[in-house]
């Protein structure tokens, strides 16, 4: 999967969120009478819609690299963060909601035109950081967390004022909000893509193989490269590959190649090493996997 794809990939996995999301999400909304309190309302919406988005965009992961065990581990965590985000984010808009509307708008056209979507958006924001970080948050990666973060909250905004506006638009109309929901999940996910290609150093491609042509964006502190289904690269039906065969460390702006033991070795340009710091354009071989190595 290129990295163009997998953005485009990330940003279906968005738009399958916000449809997942809608349905429950209405049921919260036609019940809003039902809560004691709009605070216990408000929750109870975070909860709703974090569920659902987190994990599916937990399950990002683990669906690219064709792995059960990330899958598992992506939905876990996704669902964590998301209704963690869920409950911050709602909460966080309608603080936002008293603080704007109390301080900056005084007329009810500018309050409901601007002030209204415009605090609700902030907590879509909140919302989207929680949910970009769950990617981080499974693989224990600051790198990504940060990514999450950017991506998230950009994501989250641009996509919250779509949702907000949708409804300003088209109100009264349920399915509004379905289109608002999509849109939302859409940009997360495109965003989280775009800041993670963006503020990755290097990245390695597949050349050869089942999966060739794929690339793999070298984003954490510690990257671990085998056929282990836990490993960051994993290399699942080629031959001669350990579990964990190899490892590249990120030092500063360097990233250095160890073998971690295998029987096979690690080769560097078809050069058999143990530990050597890779340059723009080495083409590593792992078994019967080859990369080339890619340096920004």
């Amino acid at each position: 999967m290129s990295l163009t794809t997998r953005i485009v990939f990330f940003g279906l996995i968005g738009i399958l969120a916000g449809i997942l999301t809608w349905p429950f999400a209405e049921l919260v909304l036609y019940y809003q009478t039902a809560f004691p309190t709009l605070l216990m309302f408000n929750i109870a919406l975070g909860i709703t819609v974090g569920l659902f988005m987190g994990a599916c965009f937990g399950t990002s992961e683990g669906i690219i690299a064709a792995s059960k065990v990330k899958i598992r581990t992506g939905i876990a965590s996704g669902v964590i963060a998301g209704i963690i985000g869920g409950i911050i984010g709602f909460v966080a808009g309608q603080a936002a909601l008293l603080f704007l509307g109390t301080t900056f708008f005084h007329s009810t056209y500018g309050f409901q035109k601007i002030g209204f979507p415009v605090s609700k958006a902030v907590g879509w924001a909140t919302f989207g950081m929680c949910a970009g970080m769950a990617h981080g948050i499974r693989s224990r990666s600051g790198s990504k967390i940060r990514n999450g973060i950017i991506g998230g909250f950009i994501g989250g905004f641009l996509g919250g004022l779509a949702v907000e506006y949708i409804k300003v638009l088209s109100p009264g109309n349920v399915y509004a909000r379905l289109v608002g929901l999509m849109v939302l999940g859409l940009l997360i996910g495109i965003f989280y893509g775009i800041i993670e290609n963006k503020l990755a150093k290097a990245s390695l491609l597949l050349l050869n193989g089942k999966c060739k042509d794929r690339e793999f964006l070298l984003t954490q502190r510690l990257t671990n490269i085998g056929r282990s289904p836990k490993t960051e690269v994993g290399l699942s039906g080629y031959n001669n590959v350990a579990d964990v065969h190899t490892m590249i460390k990120k030092e500063k702006d360097d990233f250095v190649l160890t073998d971690a033991g295998s029987k096979t070795g690690t080769l560097i340009n078809d050069d058999k090493t143990g530990r050597v710091k890779l340059k723009n354009g080495d083409v590593i071989r792992i078994g019967d996997a080859q990369f080339l190595f890619r340096k920004k």
